[in-house]
């Protein structure tokens, strides 16, 4: 009995201790989730240091406003607009913002799509999908769905220079209509060339296929699911309500976007905050806020470079390592995205200025990287303002210096030339042409730089505005004084001659 007694009481005192562990576990288990939750996904300290880096980074490259998102975790950590609008509105990270060719990545999703709903192929032919699409070319009947995602179709700016048409078309099927006489610069499959025309084609498929207009597919199913509810889609730039800004001697200067065919390509306008969404799409594997969109399968797809060609141009992404990223160029606007699957952090940056070539847009989320690896940014010791007062002084240094040549040491020149041979002051004069000969030759100096992307003069000047006027101020010099110095050799060698009579 005894013992019977004393099992009890053993039994109840370990059970009671059981209890008391279970609950001291749930307590402790509770605290523990509530400081997590609670706890900022991005650092007080690590956010102040990312402030600081993009209002310094936007000080030395004379940058008038942007916004910026990160997401981490299925959820925005950092959201912020800086400066203004070139319409001088404050800039939020709902201020609507054309992200240019960001628009290609959402453009190759909608293609996917279609691809997982079975209604099209990522080996079908192009030309079997659109009755419109024909080409002179007979490898154009060769080009692939596939081809024109990766880049690989052999449609190049160098045959088909859409950028620089003077004529703009108004629609997807004007813009395709004009490819029947165009050759293509490679065979389809072989060669990467980035051409917007490729994503013209994209949207066109879509619209095709789909039965719907593009900007009304985009809208449907993927604006919509995501809840971009700021995001639109542009068929031309002179639908962009805002203006821009244009660097001219590294002062921002509000311009409206010249006018271009940007549909599929380059047509989205939208914000920090709803392209925050889309980078939680992408590493959410295809599924945001619990709806699907695309599968895993078809997002890896996508981040897939081709095979045996020399590229790093998956379909909408540029694939380095294990990051993705996308830039997007306009003439007064400019925006990155770079996703970092390793880490789960994703980053989107929306300027209110566009493309010039001495601004390195792709060190705000290169640096914002570095930041949320606990890296410490590269510092420049040199900034875009430094580097266009030179510029600004050697043009005026170039005028001075012609000034006093032309006007004030022209006797000294022309009694030289009567003392030296002919031959050496003809190569001196030959000299002062070769500026004009590099400013006449600019655009195709550019497209070989450049990757084979044709300019238009409007569109050079634009992206380096400072360099033209002090080349072509050089050059129109050189023309000037080669003219009067050739006037002046004809006339001292009429007065050999008379002399020698």
């Amino acid at each position: 009995m005894m013992k019977s007694k004393e099992k009890r009481r053993s039994i109840a005192f370990i059970s009671r201790k059981m209890i008391l562990v279970l609950l001291l576990a749930a307590v402790f288990s509770g605290a523990y989730t509530s400081l997590a939750s609670a706890a900022p996904k991005l650092e007080t300290g690590r956010k102040d240091q990312i402030d600081r880096f993009i209002e310094t980074r936007m000080h030395q490259n004379r940058i008038p406003g942007l916004s910026v998102a990160i997401v981490h975790d299925g959820e925005i950590v950092y959201s912020k607009g800086y400066g203004e609008t070139g319409s001088g509105a404050a800039v939020t990270p709902d201020t609507p913002l054309p992200v240019a060719s960001l628009s290609k990545s959402i453009t190759a999703l909608a293609v996917m799509q279609l691809v997982e709903a079975g209604k099209i192929r990522l080996e079908d032919k192009a030309v079997d999908l659109l009755p419109s699409f024909r080409m002179d070319d007979p490898r154009g009947k060769e080009i692939t769905v596939r081809q024109l995602l990766n880049q690989t179709s052999g449609l190049a700016d160098t045959v088909f220079p859409e950028m620089a048409f003077s004529a703009q078309p108004a629609s997807l099927g004007e813009s395709i209509a004009r490819l029947k006489e165009v050759k293509l610069a490679s065979d389809p499959g072989t060669a990467f060339h980035y051409h917007n025309t490729n994503y013209q084609l994209l949207a066109l498929i879509v619209e095709t296929v789909s039965k719907e207009p593009f900007p009304d597919y985009l809208q449907k199913h993927i604006f919509a699911p995501l809840h971009m509810d700021r995001t639109t889609d542009a068929a031309l730039t002179s639908s962009f309500k805002e203006p821009g800004h244009m660097l001219l001697y590294g002062q921002p200067v509000a311009l409206k976007e010249p006018d271009w065919f940007v549909e599929g390509a380059a047509g989205n306008v939208s914000t920090a905050n709803d392209m925050a969404r889309w980078l939680m799409l992408q590493l959410g594997g295809g599924t945001y806020g619990g709806t699907r969109l695309l599968s895993p399968e078809g997002i890896a797809a996508m981040r897939e470079v081709p095979a045996g060609v020399e590229s790093r141009y998956g379909m909408g992404w540029t694939v380095d390592g294990a990051r993705l990223s996308h830039n997007g160029i306009l003439w007064t606007y400019q925006a990155d995205q770079l996703l970092m699957p390793e880490s789960g952090y994703g980053i989107v940056i929306l300027f209110g200025s566009g493309l010039n070539a001495l601004v390195n847009y792709g060190t705000f989320a290169s640096g914002i990287a570095d930041i949320l690896n606990g890296e410490e940014p590269p510092k420049s010791a040199i900034s875009v303002g430094m580097i266009e007062a030179g510029i600004a002084l050697l043009t005026l240094l170039t005028v001075l210096l012609w000034v006093r040549g032309f006007f004030f040491r022209w006797n000294r020149w022309e009694h030289k030339a009567r003392q030296r041979r002919v031959w050496l002051i003809s190569l001196r004069m030959l000299a002062t042409l070769i500026p004009l000969a590099i400013f006449i030759s600019l655009p195709q100096i550019l497209t070989f730089v450049g990757g084979g992307r044709v300019l238009k003069w409007e569109q050079i000047f634009l992206l380096m505005p400072s360099v033209v006027i002090w080349l072509a101020l050089l050059s129109a010099f050189g023309a000037i004084s080669f003219v009067r110095k050739a006037l002046c050799m004809v006339a001292i060698l009429r007065e050999h001659q008379k002399a020698q009579a």
